[in-house]
């Protein structure tokens, strides 16, 4: 059964439960405890690879990074399907992970240029990541919170999104834009709520800005949406578990120089099918 409280921050869930027994109610619940605080946090849980499938499996649409057919799946793939990819510098057959450079990883979200991308993050703590940190913000407080003057600018502004942080991501091809999928950056979540989806430093420009006027309005908001009152800090033990909304929030992972010995494993959903009104 899902028990959970409200982080002193007043929005981040800290979700006490054991997911070995999770039931498809208690993922819907999660579900919408992500989407309308963007980030569930879990403590001590130690999965095995067929317990963390199963979780999975009880969302939508759990996709693997790679197909089986590409040769990276056999670096990253955990699983059979390669629904858990592993995020570290590790080696296997003499090849890291994903993302396991020990510098900063800077505010993202997966493939924002993508149309199709996946709505959740899972990321758990496997072993070795005892003083590194990740962050998250939250783009629904930050959008409500902003002056009515800036959200009469942005009411009909559009992005230019690349993948231009992650060479190790199938739809990576260098610094590339997508100029045919230009999303508002208002955002409205499969709740309803009203929110940014707005990543700064993967973004080209605002369609409808100059390159020069783009640059000032992000910097005006990127200053609002990374001040610590949207900002959640997250000091990994092994067996935390996040679950996070990738539409209006972002993470950054801070520099770490043990990546070597710290193990992640990653998945993607979509939300499960239910009713999100609140």
């Amino acid at each position: 059964m899902l028990n959970y409280k409200i982080h002193d921050n007043g929005w981040t869930v800290l979700a006490d439960i054991d997911l070995k027994t999770c039931t498809q109610a208690d993922i819907n619940a999660i579900a919408k405890l992500a989407a309308t605080n963007v980030i569930v946090v879990f403590k001590k849980q130690f999965l095995t690879v067929e317990e963390e499938v199963r979780v999975l499996r009880m969302f939508k649409n759990p996709t693997p990074l790679y197909d089986k057919d590409n040769p990276l799946f056999s670096d990253y793939a955990i699983d059979p399907e390669g629904l858990l990819c592993r995020v570290t510098a590790e080696l296997r057959n003499g090849k890291p992970g994903m993302g396991g450079d020990p510098d900063d990883f800077d505010w993202h979200v997966d493939s924002p240029q993508m149309p199709n991308r996946s709505d959740i993050l899972y990321l758990r703590g496997v072993r070795g990541t005892a003083g590194s940190r990740t962050s998250w913000n939250n783009n629904l407080l930050a959008y409500q919170d902003l002056p009515d003057s800036i959200k009469n600018t942005i009411v009909n502004l559009h992005c230019i999104y690349g993948n231009i942080y992650a060479p190790w991501a199938p739809d990576f091809v260098g610094i590339r834009y997508n100029y045919d999928w230009t999303p508002s950056i208002l955002h409205k979540n499969i709740t309803g709520q009203a929110g940014i989806y707005f990543a700064p430093d993967q973004m080209e420009k605002f369609v409808e800005l100059s390159k020069e006027e783009s640059d000032v309005l992000k910097e005006k908001l990127a200053q609002h949406i990374f001040s610590d009152k949207y900002v959640y800090h997250h000091d990994w033990e092994d067996g935390d578990l996040i679950i996070a909304d990738q539409w209006n929030g972002l993470h950054k992972r801070w520099a770490f120089d043990k990546m070597d010995i710290r193990v992640m494993y990653r998945a993607s959903a979509d939300y499960p099918e239910q009713d999100y009104t609140v």
